[in-house]
């Protein structure tokens, strides 16, 4: 009796156990499909989490990529006030520059011009049969501007020198000459070309600082070209998981770098938003224009998108914006198709527990060991006759 009992004890024991399992089941199964139902919610504040994340790293990463060449002109700048290199210091110029190269491929060239019209100007060239290219130009004992380009090899040893000439180049009416000059300071140039040639662009900016002597008379001006192009690569990375477009631009919508940039065949002038040819930029430019909100939705040729506009001071002087368009689907299809899988998933569990629970109500799990059950079962009378019996 007291093995029954035991036995009675631990079936009641594993009822109640099972019943509580089903029901830590129940209760989190409705928690996902609760938590599930509003999965709209969670799907909006995740779009604007990615485009939030995704606008401050452009924008830092594009003040990154620029903002060492106005470090390393105002450097250049000093160095030049302390007399650590000079025009007549060719060789100190070139060790002075040479360590900027690796560290920053998408520098073109270093350069400094003076009142008198001198020139010193290291550019990375990286053509067939030379690397890097110097060009001076220099005052002769006739006090005569006389240019001459070295063509140097990967080592820095000189292959080649044009013959001298008549310089047409002047530094002191370039942009980056000037503009440091008005400011007085730290300058950042507008997107131009570096090669004069229109079958040859080569968009870049331009930073250049001032040079000083003692009695704050100007000396000069140092300068660092930047090829933007790196940039637009970098936004190709950038929006390339999730088909995303992106664009910055000035005032004068020229574009800086986009990151489509591959795909588009360079005209005979800089390009503007326009010659993006994109209708799904055209379209966002143009809402934003009509309502003026920084982040919105709008639809083209059926499908649906989400845009952001932002503007972001670079430098002081330079008042560039950010245009990123991406597909609603691509944006939150996965996660949403995720969403729903989950929700099914949780309707069934919920659906079998709850049927397993009412079942188990309703018909508690016995122990039917035959032995056991036949004593469980059998009379009184029974019992006695096994007694008398023995």
């Amino acid at each position: 009796m007291n093995k029954l009992n035991t036995t009675m004890k631990g079936v009641a024991l594993f009822n109640y156990l099972l019943r509580f399992i089903l029901i830590l089941i129940i209760c989190s199964s409705s928690w996902v499909v609760y938590t599930s139902v509003g999965q709209n919610q969670h799907l909006d504040q995740f779009s604007d989490d990615y485009i939030w994340q995704l606008k401050t790293s452009i924008k830092d990463a594009t003040r990154n990529f620029l903002m060492p060449a106005k470090n390393i002109a105002k450097l250049g700048a000093y160095m030049f006030e302390q007399n650590l290199i000079a025009l007549d210091k060719p060789e100190a110029l070139a060790t002075f520059v040479y360590p900027f190269i690796q560290s920053y491929p998408q520098f073109n060239g270093y350069f400094v011009g003076n009142e008198q019209k001198e020139f010193w100007f290291w550019h990375n060239t990286y053509a067939e049969d030379y690397i890097f290219r110097i060009q001076t130009i220099e005052l002769n004992e006739n006090n005569e501007p006389i240019e001459q380009k070295n063509f140097l090899d990967k080592n820095r040893q000189s292959l080649r020198k044009s013959d001298p000439l008549i310089p047409v180049y002047d530094p002191t009416k370039r942009l980056w000459y000037k503009g440091a000059k008005a400011v007085g300071g730290g300058y950042w140039s507008d997107v131009y070309s570096f090669d004069s040639n229109r079958r040859n662009l080569i968009p870049g900016v331009t930073a250049s600082f001032p040079i000083y002597d003692k009695e704050n008379n100007l000396l000069g001006v140092w300068g660092v070209d930047i090829i933007l192009e790196e940039l637009s690569n970098f936004l190709f990375d950038a929006g390339a998981s999730r088909a995303t477009d992106l664009v910055i631009f000035n005032e004068q919508e020229k574009v800086i770098a986009y990151s489509g940039f591959k795909d588009i065949e360079l005209k005979e002038e800089l390009i503007t938003l326009k010659d993006l040819n994109k209708k799904t930029i055209q379209k966002a430019l143009s809402s934003f224009q009509e309502h003026g909100f920084n982040e919105f939705y709008f639809t083209e040729d059926g499908i649906r998108y989400l845009a952001s506009y932002s503007s972001f001071l670079f430098g002081e002087e330079q008042d560039w914006h950010l245009l990123l368009v991406v597909p609603e689907s691509q944006l939150i299809e996965t996660m949403g198709r995720n969403f729903h899988l989950i929700f099914l998933f949780a309707i069934l569990v919920l659906i079998v527990s709850l049927t397993s629970m009412i079942y188990l109500m309703r018909h508690p799990l016995l122990f039917t060991s035959g032995r056991t059950s036949a004593k469980a079962h059998s009379s009184p009378n029974s019992s006695v006759k096994e007694k008398d019996t023995q």
